[in-house]
C-alpha cells in the first residue's frame, strides 16, 4: 500500500493496524528497567493515567517508533506469565488471529507460529521465539523476563497472499508488587505489522494496540487456569 492515502481510508487502515499490533502485542529484550522506569533519556513519555504509562524512542535506521509501557495487573506475576506462555489460547481473546502452532517447546523457550486474516491489508504471519528469565529477590519473590524476536525460517514457507512480518521484537518485565499479590509489568515492541503503511500511521496503531494488550489481559487473567501452577524457575 502506497502513496497518499484519503482521510476515509487512513481511519479504516490505521483502525486494521491497531488490530495487527493488538496481536502482536500478546506475545512477549530483558528490559533494563527496574521498578517500571525507563532506563534512559531516549524515552520520551506520550501518556500517562491512573493505570498506563507509555513511552515511546527512535531507533537509528528505523521509521516505526519503539514504545514502552508500564502499567499494574491485579494478578501475581507468576499467572501472567502463564498467560504470555499459554500461545494455544490467543485465538481466543486476540482479534484477526485464526491460528496459532507451537513449533517447539522447552523449559525457557516457546517457538510458535501465528496466522492473523485481519480486513483490508490482508493475512499476516509470523513465527517468533519467545525466550524466558527469571530473577530472584531478596525477599523471596521472583521477577519473571520475556523477549521474543522473529525466526520465520523456523516456521512455514511463506504462503501466497500472505504477507511475512519480519520486524516484531519486544520483551516483557514482570516485577511483583503488592507482596506478590499483584504485577508491575513492562512491555517494550518495536514492530511494523508486515508493513503497507505510513510511519505514522503505524506508530498511532501500535500506540492504541499497547493500551488493548493491556486490557485485554486485565480481563483474561481472571480465567483460572493461569492460577492452576507457577511456571517452573
Amino acid at each position: 500500500m502506497s502513496g497518499m492515502l484519503s482521510r476515509k481510508s487512513k481511519v479504516r487502515n490505521g483502525t486494521t493496524a491497531v488490530s495487527i499490533a493488538f496481536v502482536f502485542s500478546a506475545l512477549a529484550s530483558l528490559v533494563a528497567s527496574s521498578r517500571g522506569n525507563p532506563d534512559n533519556s531516549d524515552w520520551v513519555q506520550l501518556s500517562k493515567n491512573d493505570s498506563l504509562s507509555i513511552f515511546a524512542r527512535s531507533r537509528a535506521g528505523c521509521p516505526i517508533k519503539e514504545l514502552r509501557a508500564v502499567g499494574a495487573i491485579d494478578a501475581p506475576n507468576w499467572v501472567v506469565k502463564n498467560l504470555i506462555d499459554g500461545v494455544e489460547d490467543y485465538p481466543s481473546f486476540m482479534p484477526y488471529t485464526t491460528k496459532t502452532k507451537i513449533i517447539d517447546r522447552k523449559l525457557n523457550q516457546i517457538i510458535s507460529y501465528l496466522r492473523l486474516d485481519p480486513p483490508l491489508v490482508g493475512a499476516r504471519d509470523v513465527t517468533v521465539s519467545v525466550s524466558s528469565q527469571t530473577q530472584k529477590h531478596e525477599d523471596g519473590t521472583t521477577s519473571y523476563q520475556v523477549r521474543w524476536e522473529p525466526v520465520n525460517s523456523l516456521g512455514p514457507n511463506p504462503s501466497p497472499g500472505v504477507t511475512r512480518i519480519t520486524l516484531d521484537q519486544g520483551s516483557w518485565n514482570l516485577e511483583p508488587t503488592d507482596g506478590g499479590k499483584k504485577t508491575l509489568a513492562t512491555y517494550t515492541i518495536l514492530t511494523d505489522g508486515g508493513g503497507g503503511l505510513p510511519a505514522f500511521v503505524i506508530d498511532f496503531a501500535n500506540r492504541q494496540g499497547v493500551e488493548n494488550l493491556f486490557s485485554a489481559i486485565r480481563k483474561q487473567i481472571s480465567q483460572t487456569k493461569y492460577s492452576q501452577s507457577r511456571p517452573a524457575d
